[in-house]
């Protein structure tokens, strides 16, 4: 009760964002140009060079052992809540990194969340780079993080950054501020729209532009064994949306017409319930973080349902309201965080923020 009140003290005094008043997705012409600008790569108009230096095994995935969550400052579509209660949940040995783009919230944000995660457990970075309203979509805008091949049977992590539409890319800003290299997909793609398990089967939702991106670049550039596309049927056109992976035998979807393609990949298929109101509504779009998942609801009588098929696998289930940011964001809870593996800090510096 004690860290509850806490919360909801800070969330009186603290706002660390503007509030867009619309939808915050690609316009028609962003679309246009992504589907123009995959087309000529693909097709050999221009041309790009792969980082020869990151062997790449496989990528993360996020049932793996996590080390840290990263999520932008801004905090409309009551989005403040959401990231409280990450703060305040999260697992023992996993950090928190909140990075803005605007360096002089640097101080008040380091106050709002070090008494929720602890002052050891979270880092606070400024950054100066072009940001948008979009800057919120950590899990489409940041890197991907991948294991990469090594002989002394270590892990050693790297990270792939992609092409995002809406120019709100905190990489070069941070690659500026640490001096590391990233390996690169010169495509324009959303890693909202990429879902892994520790196998390396990769699912996307085949829309464009991701439809005009080859497999080869998912199995060379990010390690997948696999590449699984499904049909666009619903929502954003995010796999997060549709596909979560649980545990190391089964997956969770929404979509009765993806059971058969993920069930040839050896898993047990389980169909969580949609939710009844509002197009982008899912209970898919949860967050795993250890042994904690924190799953959206939107106050309707499918949530209990949702919740239950959740806690039937012996989680820590956590839920947390999303109506706001489903209904006019188009998004929830997976979409605003990104989450990496445990290795020293520095070493994650060195490699995403170079």
């Amino acid at each position: 009760m004690k860290k509850a009140l806490l919360v909801l003290s800070f969330l009186s005094i603290c706002s660390f964002g503007t509030y867009p008043k619309q939808s915050i997705g690609p316009s028609a012409l962003e679309e246009l140009r992504g589907i123009h600008h995959n087309q000529r790569l693909a097709q050999g108009i221009f041309t790009w060079r792969p980082n020869l230096q990151l062997q790449v095994e496989r990528p993360f995935s996020e049932i793996e052992k996590t080390g840290y969550l990263l999520f932008h400052s801004d905090t409309y579509y009551n989005t403040d809540i959401i990231k409280d209660a990450l703060a305040s949940n999260l697992p023992a040995g996993v950090k928190l990194i909140v990075y803005t783009d605007q360096p002089s919230l640097v101080s008040r944000l380091r106050n709002h969340y070090e008494p929720l995660a602890g002052k050891s457990n979270v880092e606070v970075l400024g950054l100066t780079y072009r940001a948008t309203d979009r800057a919120i979509w950590a899990r489409d805008n940041t890197p991907l993080p991948v294991l990469l091949k090594d002989t002394t049977n270590s892990q050693k992590w790297g990270a792939i950054d992609a092409v995002y539409y809406g120019g709100d890319e905190p990489d070069s800003a941070l690659a500026s501020f640490f001096h590391v290299g990233l390996g690169k997909n010169p495509y324009q793609f959303e890693g909202g729209n990429f879902v892994t398990d520790p196998k390396g089967n990769c699912v996307i939702v085949n829309k464009l532009p991701t439809a005009e991106i080859p497999d080869s670049v998912f199995t060379e550039v990010y390690g997948c064994r696999q590449v699984v596309r499904l049909k666009h049927v619903a929502g954003i056109g995010h796999a997060d949306e549709r596909v979560k992976f649980i545990n190391s035998t089964t997956v969770l979807t929404d979509t009765q017409n993806y059971v058969p393609q993920l069930s040839a990949l050896g898993y047990e298929v389980r169909v969580l319930p949609s939710p009844q109101g509002g197009r982008y509504r899912t209970y898919v779009n949860s967050l795993s973080i250890e042994n904690k998942i924190f799953v959206p609801i939107f106050n309707e009588e499918n949530d209990d349902e949702a919740l239950a098929v959740y806690k039937s696998f012996g989680l820590d289930v956590i839920p947390l309201d999303t109506e706001e940011i489903s209904d006019n964001g188009n998004g929830s809870i997976h979409c605003i965080t990104m989450t990496y593996p445990q290795m020293e800090l520095s070493d994650l510096k060195n490699l995403l923020f170079r």
